[in-house]
């Protein structure tokens, strides 16, 4: 028996399945629930490649599995005959092609040539599929050999290179390695010792505007200081700075308010001394003043700006360049102090043109900036000089990294492309096997020996016995007679209450295939007892009149199996398997298959069947306590499933509250409950219970945890009984 399916891998859902260690194993009678959707029948599909180990669909499929004691993988046949029931077995073997189905049993004897040649060709593809796993098997070494040559390489490289490097990046550039280039130990620690270096940043001349700035200050500076005004000279106001200021400012006070008396010692001022003052105070006397203040505030500016200016620590330089910077940095601090002195006596200068506006001023100092000038160039040289060396340097360590690249990719050189050869060898015996020797035209591929054994089986069918015993498995199956076989040329004619059936409803078809199915177990010399039996949801799209009939039908035809899985998404259906399978508790296990996300993927796993499934009479109840139980976490993974769970609670609880047949829609509208939430509700329920993936919409996520609120509150609210029926049970 098979007792655990351990690892999956390229099997569409199961994109990279491994079994929790928690799992019991399989027995001999095994439950699988999973709703539509969820993987159950390429879940049954694998079941297939146990056999031959590989499905045509999923050519990349990888799988490891254990059975009574042994363990197989897809490089291994697993001995046992398997038998599967599912979708695409209703779709290979029933035809509604002008209401025909293909012949589906025997007609006579076996004709014992056509037998021959079938138990030749079946032994022949054993033998060859057999040779093919051993030489799949030697690929796959010889592979993972090659993949863990790059994979050493990559980490050595990785080791001294300053860039993450794995087995993508070695195999890639071995492609492209040109030649053997393999470097003597003198080299190989020279470009260490380049990578082993750290990298200076690009580093920011030192700003020289300012002092083109003070140029112009300097020469305006000379210009105001030559610049005079004519006026009556008053030698009190002249010779005394601070008086004649004292003065400017009342003598405009007294004029503005038109006062006689001193507002100082209150007596009567002389009648011509108000016009004396204003001829000495005239108005290009104020516009110098207004040039000279203009100038002071420039004077200021480039005072604050050379203050201001830093100079970068040395040790942002390489060490060659540090000295020679040092120095022009010390040079700079020494003339920066130097040039400050001399503008704030420069400012001193100005200040005092202010009351010699009537006489020419010379500049007494001098301010010659050329020393400061020619450090900063200097200083700004080493700086280009390290910026230069770190572009430089760039490439040398680009350069470095290349040569002890293709140095260790080249230590493998002989012995990766001596691999590759075989590998080669390998792929083209693998291709002999599948495909036919090319050499030899009456060579056949694994697909025309199996098609070759597929239409000898066919000539073999005995029409009239098969229709026989298909009209009486059927009326069991579907518990009445109106649904008949007529065998006519070529296969048989469908007949539904006398009249010819144009075409098969979807749970005909599936009733006609499970059928077919069933009498198949029973063909030549089956032994159901050693047998595995894998059957997926044999009522789908059957009316629930039909379910139990079929589930007497499936109870009765695979009891004796010596193992058997049925995998169903019907609620009613797993009730009834569970029914009978719990009589003989020893040999039955439940499982369940659920969705979820990886890195924004859909995968599935399988799991034990939910005790609330095991345990209560109705879906609904364990549809209750997922969504009752449901937290985000904000991720598309956490909900994805909701609004489909939403939406069969909703629509379980609208058929009890209101039983009228009408629309789920029209049902909300009769709950008294805020119209605005059901109008939430409902859209949550209609628009998103169909979409998963990439169809889902990542901005309804946090809609999710509120209209699930919603639901739940409107249960309360409608029937409150109810509701704490339903959390009492989800807390036992």
């Amino acid at each position: 028996m098979i007792k655990k399916i351990n690892t999956i891998q390229k099997l569409g859902i199961f994109e990279d399945y491994s079994v929790d260690g928690n799992l019991e194993n399989f027995a001999k009678f095994n439950l699988i629930y999973g709703w539509n959707g969820s993987g159950k029948t390429t879940f049954s599909e694998l079941f297939k490649a146990f056999k031959s180990g590989e499905l045509e669909e999923f050519p990349d499929l990888k799988y490891t599995i254990t059975c009574s004691g042994n363990n197989y993988s897809n490089t291994q046949a697993y001995d046992k005959n398997i038998h599967v029931f599912n979708q695409k077995y209703v779709a290979d073997n029933v035809n509604v092609v002008s209401g025909n189905i293909k012949p589906i049993f025997m007609l006579g004897k076996v004709n014992l040539d056509l037998l021959g040649i079938i138990q030749e060709d079946e032994e022949k593809l054993s033998d060859r599929r057999r040779a093919l796993g051993i030489k799949n098997q030697e690929l796959i070494n010889k592979q993972k050999g090659k993949n863990n040559s790059f994979t050493d390489v990559a980490r050595i490289i990785s080791g001294v290179l300053v860039r993450n490097y794995n087995k993508n990046n070695a195999e890639k550039a071995f492609d492209e390695l040109e030649s053997k280039k393999v470097l003597s130990q003198e080299l190989i620690q020279e470009h260490l010792t380049t990578l082993k270096q750290q990298e200076k940043q690009q580093l920011t001349p030192i700003e020289t505007t300012t002092t083109k700035a003070l140029e112009g200050i300097i020469n305006d500076s000379k210009n105001i200081l030559n610049k005079t005004v004519e006026n009556v000279v008053i030698d009190r106001l002249k010779n005394n700075p601070n008086i004649s200021k004292w003065v400017e400012e009342g003598i405009y006070l007294h004029k503005e308010t038109d006062l006689n008396n001193c507002e100082f010692c209150n007596q009567q001022l002389p009648v011509d001394r108000i016009p004396q003052l204003l001829s000495y105070f005239n108005d290009a006397d104020k516009s110098l003043k207004k040039d000279i203040e203009s100038l002071l505030e420039r004077t200021r500016i480039i005072y604050s700006l050379i203050s201001k200016l830093s100079f970068m620590d040395e040790a942002n330089l390489y060490d060659e360049f540090q000295k020679d910077y040092k120095r022009e940095v010390e040079n700079l601090k020494t003339y920066k102090e130097q040039l400050l002195k001399k503008v704030k006596k420069l400012d001193k200068e100005i200040t005092d043109k202010k009351q010699h506006t009537t006489e020419v001023l010379t500049l007494q100092i001098e301010i010659n900036d050329e020393q400061f000038m020619s450090s900063i160039v200097k200083a700004n040289i080493r700086i280009e000089e390290c910026n230069q060396k770190t572009r430089d340097f760039s490439n040398a360590k680009r350069n470095a990294e290349s040569e002890l690249e293709k140095h260790y990719l080249s230590e493998i050189l002989d012995e990766v492309n001596s691999t590759r050869k075989e590998i080669g060898v390998l792929e083209n015996e693998c291709k002999n096997i599948r495909e036919g020797d090319s050499n030899d035209p009456d060579s056949l591929s694994l697909t025309e020996i199996q098609d070759r054994i597929n239409n000898n089986k066919n000539k073999t069918s005995t029409s009239e016995t098969a229709c026989e015993e298909m009209n009486e498995q059927l009326k069991t199956f579907l518990g009445r007679d109106d649904l008949i076989f007529e065998v006519v040329e070529g296969g048989y004619e469908v007949k539904r209450n006398g009249k010819t059936a144009d075409r098969l409803s979807e749970g005909e078809k599936t009733a006609i295939a499970f059928v077919y199915f069933t009498i198949h177990l029973k063909d030549r010399d089956f032994d159901i007892s050693k047998e595995i039996i894998v059957i997926d949801d044999p009522i789908s799209s059957m009316d629930s009149n039909s379910i139990f009939q079929a589930f007497s039908f499936l109870k009765n035809s695979v009891k004796d199996a010596n193992q058997v899985f049925i995998l169903t998404h019907n609620f009613d259906f797993l009730k009834l398997v569970l029914g009978w399978m719990k009589r003989d508790k020893k040999n039955s296990h439940y499982f369940m298959i659920k969705n979820l996300y990886k890195d924004e993927t859909r995968i599935a796993m399988l799991d034990k069947l939910d005790d609330l499934l095991k345990n209560y009479d109705t879906e609904y109840q364990y549809l209750f306590k997922l969504l009752i139980d449901f937290k985000t976490d904000e991720t598309i993974e956490s909900v994805y499933h909701i609004p489909n769970i939403a939406r069969k609670t909703l629509e379980s609880f609208l058929l009890f509250m209101v039983p009228n047949g009408e629309s789920p829609f029209q049902k909300l509208k009769k709950i008294e409950f805020d119209e605005n939430k059901k109008t939430a509700i409902y859209k949550f329920t209609n628009d998103q219970s169909h979409k998963t993936g990439a169809g889902f919409d990542p901005s309804l996520v946090a809609e999710c945890q509120k209209n699930v609120q919603y639901l739940l509150e409107m249960i309360e609210n409608t029937f409150p009984k109810h509701y704490e029926i339903l959390k009492e049970n989800n807390q036992h």
